[in-house]
């Protein structure tokens, strides 16, 4: 199992990716860099009302701390993430490598994830690729994403559609729709449509370097299947998550 008026007002804003399949959730928890032959840098740290993985409810209602850092250059990146629950019964390493191009409108990816569960003394090797596409009518984005995880010898894929409103100069919200379909990388679940999720989510910059960023996902269980394992966290839920972004 894997596998997150004031201050406030603009909180309420960002809290209201799933955003376009590469947000701040703990279920994206890297950010993909195309820096132009430059270095860029990227810190994130949050909490998450639930661990919200492949329409799963993965630690049965407990929430979740999270940070990352990511670094690139040029088309490539890497980065550490760490996952611990409210309880402290479940953590959770990520190490991943990853290839970007853009093209036409285009953004495609490949990458390398190394996932360690240490209180379980278990880990597990995930490969995944991405298309997403950005000039779409009314400037929608739409991105599909696939994910293999050596250990289960299955696929996961995401097909996400959103857009991004301006609030300000300095806020931005998106809402975006995530359709989540399993071909055996959840091995105890059924195959197939598994969910869907709605999301609203932002970012409010606070200055040069630091933003406050949120979201608020409603997710439906499509097909639930209680006569498999591994269907029993996969519920109608609502979750929300909130985190402070850094770059440099």
């Amino acid at each position: 199992m894997k596998k997150l008026i004031s201050l406030f007002s603009s909180l309420f804003l960002v809290i209201s990716h799933a955003v376009l399949a590469h947000d701040a959730e703990t279920s994206r928890p890297f950010q993909k860099f195309h820096a132009h032959q430059i270095f860029e840098s990227h810190s994130h740290a949050g909490w998450e009302s639930r661990y919200f993985s492949e329409g799963r409810d993965a630690l049965n209602g407990k929430s979740l701390w999270a940070g990352s850092f990511e670094l690139g250059y040029d088309h490539f990146s890497g980065g550490v993430w760490y996952g611990r629950s409210s309880d402290h019964s479940y953590d959770e390493w990520q190490y991943n490598l990853s290839i970007t191009q853009e093209m036409n409108g285009f953004e495609f990816y490949a990458d390398y994830t190394h996932l360690v569960f240490a209180k379980d003394d278990e880990s597990d090797d995930e490969w995944s690729v991405g298309i997403s596409y950005g000039d779409l009518p009314w400037d929608m984005e739409s991105a599909l994403d696939a994910t293999y995880s050596v250990d289960a010898d299955g696929t996961f894929l995401e097909w996400s559609n959103g857009k991004s409103f301006s609030i300000s100069e300095a806020a931005e919200l998106s809402a975006n729709g995530i359709f989540g379909w399993n071909e055996g990388y959840v091995s105890d679940g059924h195959d197939g449509m598994n969910y869907f999720a709605f999301s609203l989510s932002g970012e409010r910059v606070l200055n040069e370097n630091f933003s406050l960023v949120g979201h608020g996902t409603q997710s439906w269980a499509i097909d639930r299947d209680l006569t498999y394992a591994g269907d029993d966290q996969l519920k109608d839920f609502f979750h929300v998550g909130i985190g402070i972004e850094w770059n440099f």
